[in-house]
């Protein structure tokens, strides 16, 4: 018997729900809400969009046979109909409905449901300090923030970044700061190494001695019980520390902006983010 679902998020686990459903029961009828108008990307080839390697943002909506995953793709495509900028406010569980606003006309809509699925996805933990609202403060969660930071360093507005936390992404943001555009990065760990929870202690400070070493990676700092003799700072230098005048980051960095404005990115070696959602 057909059915009504409602999925709440259209990034990740949201369009590989409303696939799934539509695979196993091709009559039932699928609503998917999102209240950004980016849907259905590859968040984790963020760093890979800011470091040049992904030269535009759609590319991490594209399938694997470089179609776009929007509204028309997965309305004429998969048959699912897409509500983009769409927030829902309220959940009528009894009633099993809904309650949606749409973020931009202010137009409210109750939506009924036989199967509800919530793909919101995780929330970033802001850190209590003085600050954190502060211009040019950034949580790396979704396209619309990658595209700003990106936005921002290839304006020249960017010499030097600090990264708060030293797991997946902190080192990979630290490393497509560095890589393309020449940015002096420090990255900042409460823990005793790099990776917490994720290697041994002994393994993270492998790590640390090759992103200073190998990639200019040199200092950060980190607290706890065995406190780091040197911090984990990435800088954009050659191995051993940045032995380069500011003079010449100044250029690395002036002719990656140019490359960005004029599209040169293409001619880069391409990564292909993992694929998905049909």
């Amino acid at each position: 018997m057909p059915k009504n679902v409602l999925i709440i998020g259209a990034v990740a686990l949201g369009p590989k729900a409303a696939c799934r459903f539509k695979r196993l029961e091709p009559d039932s009828n699928i609503i998917m809400v999102d209240q950004s108008d980016l849907i259905s990307y590859g968040g984790c080839g963020i760093p890979y969009f800011i470091s040049g390697d992904v030269s535009d943002a759609a590319q991490l909506q594209e399938t694997s046979f470089h179609m776009l995953r929007d509204v028309k793709f997965f309305q004429n495509a998969k048959d699912i109909d897409v509500r983009i900028n769409t927030r829902a406010l309220s959940i009528d569980r009894e009633r099993k409905t809904v309650n949606t606003k749409h973020v931009i006309s202010g137009k409210e809509e109750t939506l009924s449901y036989d199967k509800l699925v919530l793909a919101t996805g995780s929330k970033p933990r802001q850190l209590p300090i003085p600050g954190i609202d502060l211009e040019g403060v950034y949580t790396v969660t979704d396209l619309h923030k990658a595209i700003a930071i990106k936005q921002e360093i290839s304006e020249g507005k960017v010499g030097r970044a600090v990264i708060i936390g030293a797991g997946f992404i902190g080192l990979e943001m630290a490393e497509a700061l560095v890589d393309l555009w020449g940015i002096e990065v420090d990255i900042v760990e409460i823990t005793n190494q790099a990776l917490p929870g994720i290697i041994s202690y002994n393994m993270a400070k492998m790590v640390q001695c090759h992103l200073e070493e190998s990639d200019g990676l040199a200092g950060g700092r980190q607290d706890g019980a065995a406190r780091s003799d040197r911090p984990l700072r990435r800088r954009s230098g050659a191995p051993g520390g940045d032995h380069r005048r500011p003079r010449d980051r100044q250029r690395r960095a002036s002719r990656a902006r140019r490359r960005y404005r004029r599209g040169g990115d293409h001619d880069r070696h391409r990564l292909s983010p993992r694929r998905g959602n049909g």
